[in-house]
């Protein structure tokens, strides 16, 4: 997963990150490929939130370095990184009671001219991501009235009307029932077949992670422990590992990806 190349998006050398005398992130390597789904996957408190943010560039490592298309993220302007990668955050708030249509259209922002109106281009992208994620009919709704489920499917919207490269998703589904999910999902997958995006999703469900992604990578303990292809690295052992719970992966009979069941004994209380 090291070697950087010419389809390289980004590339981690030996980053490290912590907070005070709290060590978060270390000796992370990692390359990310374009035209990619890549699922993040690790217990809570692993480091996946702040690997996120530094691929996000919103968080820079304490030691080593961050390239985002061989260059170093450093070098970017961020109106040319808000161009390139959008972010849909764990938690969203904002203090102001914007519409939904025009939290939406901030994903535009990066695109728009100073002191110029959105484009056609602009209104239609804004639309169409309304209508994926299945909130027209909340268009003029204030966001701070909105369930947290439907927040987040406007966060997610916010993020397709941007139109980057890359997209970076933490937990993006973590608020939404299983339909939304599923759909939110495929609305993702397929931008990945369609147009090349990047993706780099922070994903609990590990069933869910192995249905749309193409690589999933570990992280524990702050560090990177497996990557690549989600056949190869989800097994039994690494669930055991990595979750500490027992776990049975096998090939779904319709689908061919892999699936896991858990050994759960209600008998069991302790």
């Amino acid at each position: 997963m090291m070697a950087a190349s010419s389809q390289s998006v980004y590339t981690i050398r030996d980053g490290c990150f912590g907070y005070t005398n709290t060590p978060v992130l270390d000796d992370i390597n990692l390359s990310i490929s374009r035209g990619k789904f890549y699922g993040l996957i690790g217990p809570n408190g692993s480091g996946k939130t702040t690997l996120l943010d530094m691929l996000a560039t919103t968080t820079r490592p304490d030691r080593g370095e961050v390239l985002f298309k061989n260059r170093p993220v450093a070098s970017y302007r961020r109106q040319e990184l808000a161009r390139l990668i959008a972010l849909v955050p764990q938690d969203f708030t904002l203090g102001f009671d914007y519409t939904v249509f025009d939290v939406v259209l901030m994903g535009r922002h990066p695109h728009i001219p100073r002191f110029s109106n959105p484009s056609a281009k602009d209104l239609d992208l804004v639309e169409n991501a309304l209508t994926l994620m299945d909130i027209t009919s909340l268009r003029d709704r204030a966001v701070t009235d909105l369930s947290g489920g439907e927040k987040q499917r406007v966060v997610v919207a916010r993020a397709l009307a941007q139109d980057t490269e890359v997209l970076i998703l933490d937990e993006a589904t973590s608020n939404l029932d299983i339909r939304h999910t599923i759909e939110i999902m495929r609305v993702i997958y397929g931008r990945v077949v369609k147009t090349a995006v990047t993706v780099v999703a922070a994903i609990h469900d590990l069933n869910l992670a192995a249905a749309f992604c193409d690589e999933l990578v570990v992280l524990d303990k702050g560090r990177i422990v497996a990557g690549g292809p989600v056949q190869e690295i989800l097994t039994n052992e690494l669930i055991r590992q990595v979750f500490s719970v027992e776990g049975h992966v096998y090939l779904h009979s319709h689908t061919q990806t892999p699936r896991v069941e858990y050994e759960l004994n209600k008998n069991d209380t302790g």
